[in-house]
């Protein structure tokens, strides 16, 4: 008796793959976790509350909803590998059945051939290749046996190993359900937080208004001095590398710096960068986006961004986000602590709110060499204002710096 037996593997090549990208998501949001709850600790430790608490609420809160949408997605492949591991039980339990069934008829077959019979059908062979032929089917009849009690036993532990994996797997999904629940009410309660601090800043609102006035004033002073550093740098690199085309206007001078060789290969480098970066800190995030944004309080009031504000720890080392000369070191009227320029060919970098600088005018800095440490306020606690222009125009750092 033939048997032609077909087992459809359980692939779960897919889903792994899938799960070690949604570990790998994990890990990096529960470090962000960890790292955000670290200095909004810190920012909590001040007398008032501040916009700066209100962000790092914010960004807490959208972590927390990263991993609610993390477990989600996981949940949706444990119920995918829950229903894969149902159907090849199943379809092992088919089988098991469908072979017993043949072993069955096998072995009552047997029984009803006696010895006797069997040597008479041997020995009523005609020719002797006739009774070779005759005794190999007895053989091959007596191994399909057998061969079908070793593969009752193989499927038999297979089935077994199938619901061992499928308690498993349902214990782990119970526990992701568990986990998603603690998630939500911790997203509530900041929440909550979140509404706590704005009623609270809502009652200071002339004071916010007068913080605002002065950070508009002490904007305008960094950003008249810094297109006037880049101004003077545009021209000192045409007199270096030679006279302006004819066919350029005097604007036009005053928009694009001339490169020397060596200035056009950190150009060139800075440019292909985009994206990747290197963080002016270690540890932080951008609480504070690009451009011009709506206050997260005060209705009808705007604010502008010359680059990003990163919020950060007490202490933090500031470092470079690329190799470059240093271009100034300085300190505008209105803001805590100094600032540095950093110039790598046609591209700038501007860090403000430092202290403790370690580097001066004309060094030559190194990706990621510390500058300074970031100069803590007495109320938004620690953060860094990182700008990016290329010539004389303002860039968003955000899309410049390394994604996660």
């Amino acid at each position: 008796m033939a048997l032609c037996l077909f087992f459809m593997p359980f692939n779960i090549g897919i889903a792994q793959k899938s799960k070690k990208q949604l570990e790998k998501e994990k890990r990096e949001n529960l470090r962000k976790l960890q790292q955000n709850a670290e200095i909004l600790k810190e920012v909590k430790k001040e007398k008032k509350v501040s916009l700066s608490q209100l962000s790092l609420l914010k960004q807490q809160a959208r972590l927390k909803e990263r991993s609610i949408k993390g477990i989600h997605q996981e949940l949706g492949i444990i119920q995918t590998d829950i229903q894969d591991l149902q159907t090849e039980e199943q379809r092992l339990a088919l089988n098991l059945a469908n072979i017993k069934r043949e072993y069955k008829a096998m072995v009552y077959a047997a029984s009803k051939a006696s010895v006797r019979d069997q040597l008479m059908f041997l020995f009523a062979s005609e020719t002797f290749n006739q009774f070779l032929l005759r005794l190999q089917y007895l053989r091959f009849y007596a191994k399909a046996r057998r061969q079908q009690v070793d593969k009752i036993q193989e499927i038999s532990q297979k089935i077994v190993s199938k619901k061992v994996k499928l308690a498993e797997v349902k214990q782990g999904k119970e526990v992701l359900l568990t986990s998603e629940e603690q998630e939500k009410k911790q997203l509530e309660n900041l929440k909550e937080d979140q509404k706590k601090v704005v009623n609270e800043l809502a009652q200071r609102e002339e004071d916010l208004k007068e913080k605002i006035n002065n950070q508009k004033a002490a904007v305008a002073r960094l950003e008249r001095m810094i297109s006037d550093l880049v101004k003077a740098a545009i021209r000192k690199s045409r007199i270096a590398v030679g006279p302006p085309n004819p066919k350029e206007d005097e604007e036009t001078i005053d928009q694009k710096m001339l490169l020397t060789p060596e200035g056009k290969l950190i150009s060139k480098s800075f440019a292909g960068n985009k994206n990747r970066l290197a963080w002016p800190v270690q540890n932080g995030f951008i609480s504070g986006g690009f451009g011009r944004h709506e206050h997260p309080v005060l209705k009808r009031v705007y604010v502008d961004n010359l680059g990003v504000d990163i919020s950060t720890k007490v202490g933090e080392k500031v470092r470079s986000v690329f190799e470059g000369t240093i271009g100034l070191v300085g300190q505008v009227p209105g803001m805590d602590g100094q600032i540095i320029m950093i110039r790598h060919g046609e591209y700038f970098t501007v860090y403000s709110g430092l202290k403790n600088i370690v580097v001066s005018t004309g060094d030559k800095v190194k990706m990621k060499q510390v500058l300074g440490e970031v100069v803590k306020d007495d109320e938004s606690g620690a953060i860094l204002q990182f700008q990016i222009w290329k010539n004389n125009k303002r860039m968003d750092p955000e899309a410049w710096l390394a994604t996660d």
